[in-house]
């Protein structure tokens, strides 16, 4: 990536999807979203229709209606109506407003935007299905997708997708959606139908200092032996730097996000028999959580058991550190931007695994989903369709701003691999090829958040990482056996 293309690309994405993190993967006490940090409101506000023209200069939509008139999809059969959308305030929802006025042409339907903080929409959501209200014909849904699939509080989407009317496999091209993001979106393996349909990915990567690698002379790891041994030699011989930095704060987004990458590569996996045995006091968990905790032990910054993401961030962003263990691409633009004192000098790769283990990272997804009570549910499938279709998808990465594309053509795209970066296109496609998601079981926030606190534990040297995974396993199973 050239120095201006670069900087184009951290002028474009650096608030915006920093703004937006609030809203990705964090969750539980003290690593919930607080809301504080709002992209979506800028452009979202907090409710009413869409008000943004979608237009250019010469009154031309921002995207020609043929791109989506070529599918055999009756568009216009629900025109004069209107459907409601909530979500929290996200990068992804800056991107596409701008768009948003297409849809409204092309269809004729109304669009109703309800943007709120994660907590407050959270909240809010909860209220609207569980009543029976029906208020959001669209909302965003992330790890309760089975909690609510179960209740029966959202709708499968697989009777649109088999309507003719509505769907047009052919145009839509769903094989262009990463396994990883249709998987989720099939409960992440607790549902064969669809609960939604994917609209953002992140996955988790490597982060180092190409300036201490260099002066030290240290390989890029490929194995979590190399990534400890270029800690040590970092943490050993710079002052004022620690040889590594990762999240250490509890909270089913937070510290056991990055752990279950190292599990999944030992060879383990979460519930190893569903819903009796949840696999957290296996050998490879417990391999996993000792690697994590030394290593942060050893050569992490002081208070390493309280880091959270922005913490993580902001220590590499201060040249703190000398690599992050793994976390989520959309870091890149903080890390390289204009507010980075060290973004010349970063560099990404994929993250690594043991020297035996399978490369496994995580990957986290927000979805569209539509409820059981939901008045205008086909309305709503038109627009997810619309919204994520690869006219849609392409134009929002290429000319607004966005990086967190669930198909694949877009990373594959020329033009958008100039603007973000050759080297961090082709690592985040070939980690999301081969990412591995958490699978959200229907008590995964409740027993989620419980392992994340023993793991807390563990990388605070108050208990050893086995006394703490096993105390975690015992923890998930009675939650289910009660």
């Amino acid at each position: 990536m050239t120095e201006r293309n670069r900087r184009n690309f951290i002028k474009a994405t650096g608030v915006g999807l920093l703004g937006g993190l609030a809203g990705c993967t964090r969750g539980g006490s003290n690593g919930s979203g607080d809301g504080s940090s709002s992209d979506g409101s800028s452009s979202g506000g907090s409710g009413g229709s869409s008000t943004d023209t979608g237009t250019g200069s010469d009154g031309d939509l921002a995207i020609p209606l043929e791109e989506y008139q070529s599918a055999d999809i009756d568009w216009r059969q629900f025109e004069g109506s209107q459907i409601n959308i909530g979500a929290v305030q996200h990068p992804w929802v800056s991107a596409i407003k701008p768009a948003v006025p297409v849809f409204e042409e092309l269809t004729g339907i109304e669009v109703v935007w309800n943007v709120l903080p994660e907590q407050q929409f959270r909240t809010k959501r909860q209220t609207d299905v569980s009543t029976g209200a029906g208020q959001f014909d669209i909302f965003y849904m992330d790890q309760v997708v089975n909690q609510f699939r179960e209740e029966g509080w959202i709708q499968p989407l697989d009777p649109y997708f088999n309507d003719s009317s509505l769907y047009d496999e052919e145009w839509y091209q769903p094989d262009d959606l990463f396994e990883a993001s249709k998987w989720q979106a099939h409960g992440g393996g607790y549902s064969d139908t669809w609960t939604g349909i994917p609209i953002t990915v992140e996955v988790q990567t490597q982060f180092y200092r190409t300036d201490l690698y260099e002066k030290h002379d240290l390989e890029v790891a490929e194995t979590l032996e190399q990534f400890r041994q270029n800690a040590q030699t970092i943490h050993e011989n710079e002052s004022d730097v620690v040889g590594t930095v990762g999240r250490g704060q509890k909270g089913y987004g937070m510290n056991i996000y990055i752990l279950n990458t190292f599990l999944r590569e030992y060879g383990a996996e979460l519930w190893t028999e569903f819903p009796s045995d949840s696999g957290l006091d296996s050998e490879g968990v417990i391999q996993a959580a000792e690697w994590y905790t030394s290593l942060l032990q050893d050569y992490g910054p002081e208070g390493a058991s309280t880091q959270t993401w922005s913490d993580v961030l902001a220590t590499m962003q201060e040249g703190r550190a000398g690599h992050i263990v793994a976390d989520a691409n959309l870091f890149w633009p903080g890390l390289t931007g204009e507010d980075s004192q060290v973004g010349d000098n970063i560099g990404i790769a994929k993250a690594p695994k043991p020297a035996d283990g399978t490369f496994s990272p995580n990957a986290f997804n927000w979805q569209i989903s539509t409820s059981k009570n939901a008045s205008n549910s086909e309305q709503a499938f038109l627009f997810m369709l619309w919204a994520s279709s690869q006219p849609t998808n392409t134009w929002m990465h290429l000319e607004n701003e966005a990086a967190f594309s669930v198909r694949q053509s877009v990373w594959e795209n020329d033009e958008f691999r100039s603007r973000v970066g050759d080297d961090f296109a082709q690592v985040t496609l070939e980690s999301l090829q081969a990412a591995a998601p958490d699978p959200f079981d229907r008590k995964y926030p409740e027993w989620g958040q419980r392992y994340s606190e023993e793991l807390q534990r563990a990388i605070a040297g108050q208990k050893s990482a086995e006394e703490a995974m096993t105390r975690a396993a015992e923890v998930a199973e009675d939650i289910y056996s009660n």
